[in-house]
């Protein structure tokens, strides 16, 4: 039971480090602004430096990676043109326009529409939690948007854009769902990254050519996008997802919403307005609702887990 506890406090530990990496993001990309960089060429620098990370690790360590089926192949090609490439493209212009806390806000609306992809193509029934849930991200986002405080304080390019980010998102998920049933995850996210860094090469029209790689700073902040903001999440999302499930581990990775919230104030000196404050707590409340478990479910779980670390010992 003790081995249990402590691989429980490890998985918790590795999903908050996790949403702190995530909130880096949108402070580091408003930093490589600052350089003078734009938003394809910021998605550029870190695709590509996380690419070069990752296939130097899988050529030495985990060759078998590259072995997969032409069909698994296209889906991974639409999580890495859509979900990757798409999410961080569209989320970085959104930036532009819009405060770190209502971007990330807008981003977060991708659970429900997961749930209405579900509903409406799989004809998965939605019930009173559910529904209660959609409806709480919807009103928060609304709140946190800024529309109530005149049409003419709304920045609706920003709005589309962290729309349009959430829309990737949701995708990058569902086709997860279809990928992860046959390869690694970390096969999934080598290949999304490899994918995104190719077709950044095909959508930047030469702004990639003009990036200043003789630029120290620029190399900094690419190495800290790729690691701190993506490869180091990703594994320790992957991690508390191994040490506590998937269910807990997704209501822990809200963590990420109060976390960028707090880091847009610090580095950014961007505060929230208390409408803002309180859509953000309808989104975080509708995400926990989404993914609370009752109390059975929680003993059952713990029970398997605690087999299964038994087994292994």
């Amino acid at each position: 039971m003790q081995k249990v506890r402590m691989q429980r406090w490890q998985g918790v530990g590795a999903v908050l480090t996790a949403g702190t990496g995530y909130a880096c993001m949108s402070i580091l990309l408003k930093g490589a602004y600052s350089l003078g960089l734009g938003p394809i060429q910021v998605i550029a620098l870190q695709s590509w430096v996380a690419s070069i990370l990752l296939f130097s690790y899988t050529v030495l360590f985990k060759r078998e990676i590259f072995k997969i089926s032409g069909r698994m192949f296209g889906w991974l090609l639409l999580q890495g043109v859509v979900g990757t490439m798409g999410t961080s493209l569209l989320y970085a212009y959104a930036l532009i326009f819009l405060p770190v806390s209502v971007a990330i806000l807008l981003l977060y609306l991708y659970p429900a529409l997961v749930l209405a992809a579900r509903v409406f193509l799989w004809h998965k029934r939605i019930g009173h939690k559910e529904l209660a849930a959609l409806f709480l991200t919807l009103g928060g986002t609304t709140l946190a948007s800024g529309i109530f405080s005149g049409v003419s304080g709304v920045a609706w390019a920003g709005i589309l854009l962290g729309l349009a980010a959430a829309i990737g998102y949701a995708v990058f998920n569902l086709v997860g769902e279809v990928v992860l049933a046959e390869v690694s995850p970390l096969a999934a996210m080598c290949f999304s990254q490899w994918v995104c860094a190719v077709s950044l090469l095909i959508v930047s029209k030469g702004e990639i050519m003009s990036i200043p790689w003789q630029n120290v700073h620029i190399w900094e902040t690419g190495l800290l996008l790729a690691t701190i903001a993506s490869i180091i999440p990703f594994y320790m999302t992957l991690l508390g997802i191994e040490r506590l499930g998937s269910d807990q581990a997704a209501i822990l990775s809200t963590f990420e919403l109060p976390m960028t919230f707090v880091l847009a104030a610090i580095f950014l000196k961007e505060f929230p307005t208390m409408i803002q404050w309180i859509g953000g707590g309808f989104v975080l409340a509708g995400i926990l609702l989404l993914n609370w478990r009752s109390k059975k479910n929680e003993e059952t779980s713990n029970k398997e887990r605690s087999n299964l670390y038994d087994g292994r010992a």
